[in-house]
């Protein structure tokens, strides 16, 4: 699949309040996938444990897609294929890209040091003076995460610290104060601190907010005209889901009211935008194959022999060795999931785009996003 992005022909059945679409003149190999997918997302749908948008590719053609759900309880509002979802951590894909693209561009070094780069930051605390770019892409930088704040901060699922109100130099400080885990090339730690930093580095490079960047960099470029991002919690986000949890105690849904937009750069996009951004990791054209071959090659195979990680992909090369996560195949693929404040979020390129799963859910903990990859795959790969 090249960046000009392949029209998709569907036929679209509605059933049960549900709009599902499948390609057209599947092969008669292919016949009995969207049934089994479909049947397996019934249970997800009717046990509330999937409330969302799916799509499953094969060789760069969609094969099943659906949506399932509300996307606001309150007004009843179906979740249907332009509803967003904040993608949580699958966003470090699309941020490790954006840095490969500054670097393709020769506005930055993958050697770049941070000190170097945080140089015009009045921050009082440090950062270990050999941390590169490449240490933080690929979490092996000893930078911090969330496990490590202040425990008054780690309250309630971090809700206090995710509700602080941040200008790029008051976050860099902040991370700055925080008590490093380790040295760089030390060991793998995975630290959502250091995919912020980046954001902010991009920013400070272009000279443009995060938002622009996306879009001017990376999804105007590729077509991916719904998916977005802000650092902003006064602008409203077109067609997003909103995102609940489910009280057990009380049997009721709870809705998130606040999270921070300026902490990392929230991303939010749909599950067909993911699919199609998936695709790109196979296709030189946007970022060179050097650039590529960086993303989806296992940076850590000096360090954790265990486990094995990119730039912005978990990376599984086709040995079921990797600590992160298992899928229970013995193919490679590169893959990302995310949760966050009643978001989930998963995308795997299986087998060099083979096939491309990408879903995203809005209840929560109820959604296994794991548990559900590992199914799907069984199913595509019998």
């Amino acid at each position: 699949m090249k960046n000009t992005l392949i029209p998709i022909l569907f036929l679209v059945v509605l059933s049960n309040g549900c709009t599902r679409l499948y390609k057209e003149n599947v092969e008669d190999s292919m016949n009995s996938v969207p049934e089994r997918l479909d049947s397996l997302m019934n249970e997800y749908y009717e046990r509330d444990q999937f409330h969302g948008g799916i799509v499953v590719a094969q060789n760069g053609e969609p094969i099943y897609e659906r949506y399932v759900g509300l996307a606001d309880r309150g007004w009843g509002i179906p979740i249907d294929e332009k509803t967003k979802f904040d993608i949580a951590s699958v966003n470090k894909s699309m941020i490790a890209a954006l840095v490969m693209k500054a670097v393709e561009d020769g506005r930055l070094n993958i050697e770049d040091k941070l000190v170097d780069l945080l140089a015009g930051f009045p921050y009082v605390g440090n950062f270990h003076e050999d941390i590169t770019l490449h240490n933080m892409l690929c979490h092996v930088s000893g930078l911090p995460d969330y496990d490590n704040l202040a425990d008054e901060l780690r309250q309630y699922e971090f809700r206090t610290f995710k509700r602080m109100r941040f200008t790029n130099e008051a976050y860099v400080n902040f991370i700055s104060l925080l008590p490093p885990v380790g040295k760089p090339n030390e060991s793998f730690y995975y630290s959502n601190f250091a995919y912020h930093l980046l954001t902010i580095i991009l920013e400070e490079t272009y000279n443009e907010p995060f938002a622009c960047i996306l879009e001017e960099k990376l999804t105007k470029p590729l077509g991916l005209t719904n998916t977005m991002s802000t650092d902003s919690n006064e602008m409203i986000v077109p067609q997003l889901a909103k995102a609940y949890q489910f009280q057990q105690e009380s049997g009721e849904w709870t809705q998130n009211q606040f999270i921070d937009l300026s902490i990392g750069r929230r991303i939010f996009s749909t599950a067909s935008d993911l699919n199609r951004w998936a695709h790109v990791m196979d296709n030189p054209g946007w970022l060179k194959k050097e650039s590529l071959d960086l993303m989806k090659r296992n940076q850590l195979d000096q360090i954790a022999g265990n486990i094995g990680y990119g730039y912005g992909w978990a990376v599984v090369a086709g040995v079921r060795s990797n600590n992160l996560v298992d899928l229970g195949i013995d193919l490679p693929y590169i893959i990302h999931g995310g949760s966050t404040e009643g978001y989930k979020s998963m995308l795997i390129n299986l087998n060099n785009g083979g096939y491309v799963i990408s879903f995203l859910s809005n209840v929560g903990a109820l959604t296994d996003e794991v548990a559900m990859a590992q199914e799907i795959t069984k199913i595509l790969i019998r």
